[in-house]
């Protein structure tokens, strides 16, 4: 009876893992979509709030910095702008990963993607973030969201 209770469990554990954040028609209807230097400027009051932002790249470097999640970067490269480079902070699930390692690091990169995350603030460190949530959004005919990579 315990393997099988363990079994069940482990398949459940498994089939929420590899799905996608939900959303419903209502929530996001409200989902705005920013260009870094714009979420920058209203970034604080925008915490606990689900974002789309438009990048070109994201950086090379990513730290392990909690059990289960890592920290990464996401670029705009702006040639014509004072401030070419502007980035935010991530936070990444370890399942998430490799999905966010497929995004280009070149900064020449042209392709402008579009990545959707939930705005936090880590109150230990004080700094915000973003928790990527992924870049492909599937919309039902109801207008529910499903977000994932």
């Amino acid at each position: 009876m315990k393997k099988t209770l363990v079994l069940i469990a482990s398949v459940a554990a498994a089939g929420t893992a590899f799905c996608g954040q939900h959303f419903d028609a209502a929530q996001w209807r409200g989902v705005q979509t920013y260009d870094i230097p714009a979420l920058q400027k209203i970034e604080s009051s925008q915490v606990g709030n689900v974002v789309g932002v438009r990048i070109n790249y994201r950086g090379d470097r990513i730290s392990h910095q909690r059990w289960n999640w890592y920290e990464g970067s996401i670029w705009r490269y702006r040639p014509g702008d004072k401030e070419k480079f502007p980035f935010l902070r991530v936070m990444i699930e370890k399942k998430d990963l490799a999905a966010f390692k497929s995004l280009p690091t070149d900064f020449k990169s042209s392709a402008e993607i579009v990545v959707y995350g939930q705005v936090q603030r880590d109150n230990q460190a004080n700094f915000l973030f973003i928790r990527l949530l992924g870049r492909n959004v599937t919309l039902d005919a109801s207008g529910n969201a499903t977000v994932d990579w």
